[in-house]
């Protein structure tokens, strides 16, 4: 659950993500994400400007965070290893969508922890 930065404020990540542009749904990988985009891996195709609400989880050993919901458009598309590679840039954010994106790379980096939940 950690993860390191990259360069331009990217940080490189492992969480479940899904593209849902009203008419197609799309499930993969985040792999890189930042306060303005992420980039990631799916079985799938989805095309360049097509506008998508993006649903990032972070998955943990006890569980599954809420998702956190982001307007986006997909930006590119590459074949990659057999699978997509998938760039979106999020659009138009409110401050409290905003916020929780700024928790969530926060927890990414361990500048914030999470504790397990006890029984």
């Amino acid at each position: 659950m950690t993860a390191r930065r990259a360069p331009q404020d990217r940080f490189v990540c492992d969480l479940d993500v899904e593209l849902d542009s009203g008419r197609l749904h799309v499930t993969g990988r985040a792999r890189d994400l930042s306060e303005s985009a992420v980039c990631l891996t799916a079985r799938d195709p989805i095309e360049p400007g097509t506008a998508v609400n993006v649903q990032l989880r972070l998955v943990l050993e006890w569980g599954a965070s809420e998702a956190l919901a982001l307007p986006g458009q997909v930006a590119w598309l590459t074949a990659s290893e057999g699978a997509q590679q998938i760039g979106v840039v999020f659009t138009a954010m409110g401050p409290e969508v905003r916020q929780r994106l700024q928790v969530l790379l926060k927890v990414l980096l361990g500048q914030i922890s999470l504790s397990t939940p006890t029984a």
